[in-house]
């Protein structure tokens, strides 16, 4: 099916879909260049989405380390009380300790639509990044059993959590040409597995000293990054669809200049941003988070938050939260466990890495679809090993948790970042990301608290036989993937404008053919 729409007919007569010429003349420019060219060509672009992505690190670090303090002795002796001659930390205060975080980062996401608006891509990660230096000090400073303020400080780490995440989609899916926007943006989540990694690693590394500085400095370290944003700040480019906004066209140029070189046409891309944001220009005028819910938007808005719904829904903190437990399950011993635990992450980093060749060569949806398939396979298949109690079964399911580990790591972990940046309107992306982080959050936190009254012997002791539970809302969640997760691949913005528009289905994305043509349309 062929669909027309009209361009400018000279300085006389506009469509409402703004100079869809120019548009086209830059669309065929952005799909003529491969991946590899355009790593080539920008490359600073891609090594500025890079650093900027780093803050992504401390939000997978922040959602480890407290899950692994938790187990260090001296952690539970200054922050728990004596029961039985043992430290016990009180279960109430361990799941606002495991989810004050997720409530900052729901603030921190929510504000970046306001944040980001008023002092640039880059301005929100500079106040992260403040922010974050404050809370990690509240962290650090925490005397023994004052409770509260160390659930404080998590907070405001928290808060600065949701910039970080939601800001590096923005700026990487801006920031980036069309051949790298799936790799860049599929980084976020590359960087918060590293974090994931570095806190078990450190846990590992400090957990076994009896002082206090056995979880301060795991608190400690993570200072290392904001620092280091901050330093680098002042070099990054700002993002030239924020500049073009603000009215600073010849700032703008520059930066689209310096991220991809001398040798490519800096006026046609600026014209490119310029078009595009008229043509969005034309559909709503306002840029407010009531806007994200309204016409077409609302389509888009209920994208970009599905996906980190169905991620929880797909088990991801069922499975790998409780890996080590699966471990000890099948006869490892704690510290083994643990151990095969950090090994798990690692193996999601690989997976990550392998999403940068196929996101573009297989496209989102369809690996999103059939990374839900394949999770509710093996969601299933951990809960009908469950039923036997052998030590084999046990043995099972814990391959069963390094298998599902790399599926989700190689699909919908990485291309939930991908979908969320790329489904959103330019004029409103800042606030749709803001939405789907806070979305992220919310069902982490639900998720984490519900999992564990789910799984321990002292509650339902269901086991693994929770793997039913997940396995039956990973396969409604792979229904929902086909029926509404459009394909984003080799589209760019103003082609996602026209066929969200154009109300186009989800499944007919990447078949549908825009024919532009100079003719005006009446």
């Amino acid at each position: 099916m062929h669909s027309e729409v009209d361009a400018t007919r000279g300085s006389e007569k506009k469509s409402i879909y703004g100079n869809l010429t120019a548009l086209a003349q830059a669309a065929a420019t952005e799909h003529a260049i491969t991946p590899t060219q355009a790593a080539r060509t920008y490359w600073r672009a891609f090594a500025w989405c890079l650093f900027i992505n780093m803050g992504a690190l401390l939000w997978g670090y922040d959602s480890q380390v407290g899950g692994g303090l938790l187990s260090v002795s001296s952690f539970r002796r200054d922050f728990g009380s004596v029961i039985d001659q043992e430290y016990v930390l009180a279960a109430s205060w361990q799941s606002a300790f495991n989810s004050i975080s997720s409530v900052g980062g729901m603030g921190g996401a929510f504000s970046l639509g306001y944040i980001s608006e008023l002092f640039g891509r880059r301005g929100a990660v500079a106040i992260a990044c403040l922010v974050s230096i404050v809370g990690i000090l509240i962290q650090f400073l925490t005397p023994a059993h004052n409770n509260g303020m160390l659930l404080a400080g998590k907070l405001i780490n928290g808060f600065s959590l949701g910039i970080f995440v939601s800001g590096a989609g923005s700026y990487c899916a801006e920031v980036s040409p069309l051949a790298l926007r799936g790799i860049t943006t599929a980084s976020v989540n590359l960087w918060i597995d590293l974090g994931q990694f570095m806190s078990n690693g450190v846990i590992r590394g400090t957990g076994n000293r009896t002082d206090a500085y056995a979880y301060r400095l795991p608190f400690a370290l993570q200072w290392i990054f904001p620092i280091i944003l901050l330093v680098g700040l002042p070099f990054a480019p700002e993002s030239p669809w924020w500049l073009v906004r603000k009215g600073r066209i010849d700032d703008a140029r520059k930066v689209i200049t310096r991220l991809g070189g001398p040798t490519i046409d800096a006026n046609m891309q600026l014209q490119q941003i310029q078009d595009t944001i008229e043509l969005e220009d034309s559909y709503a005028a306002s840029a407010r988070y009531i806007d994200c819910f309204r016409g077409v938007n609302l389509r888009r808005t209920i994208v970009a938050t599905m996906v980190f719904v169905l991620q929880q829904g797909a088990g991801v903190v069922f499975v790998l939260g409780f890996s080590t437990y699966f471990f000890e399950l099948a006869g490892f011993a704690s510290t083994n466990a643990f151990n095969l635990g950090i090994g798990v992450t690692a193996i999601g980093i690989v997976g990550n890495l392998l999403t940068f060749y196929t996101v573009n060569h297989f496209g989102r949806r369809f690996i999103f679809f059939w990374g839900m398939l394949a999770c509710t396979t093996v969601l299933l298949l951990i809960g009908f090993i469950s039923i036997s109690h052998s030590q084999n079964a046990r043995w099972t399911v814990a391959s069963f948790t390094i298998i599902y580990n790399f599926i989700y790591q190689t699909s919908i972990g990485p291309l939930g970042y991908v979908i969320f940046a790329e489904v959103s309107s330019a004029k409103l992306r800042s606030k749709t990301v803001a939405l789907g982080i806070w979305v992220n959050s919310l069902s982490g936190m639900v998720v984490n608290i519900v999992v564990p009254y789910l799984v321990n012997p002292d509650e339902a002791n269901l086991g693994g036989y929770v793997g039913f539970i997940f396995g039956g809302l990973a396969f409604a969640g792979t229904i929902w993937t086909w029926y509404f997760i459009p394909e984003t691949k080799d589209r760019t913005v103003d082609e996602l404008d026209v066929l969200f528009e154009q109300h186009i289905s989800a499944r007919q994305f990447a078949m549908h053919h825009l024919l532009r043509s100079n003719s005006p349309s009446n």
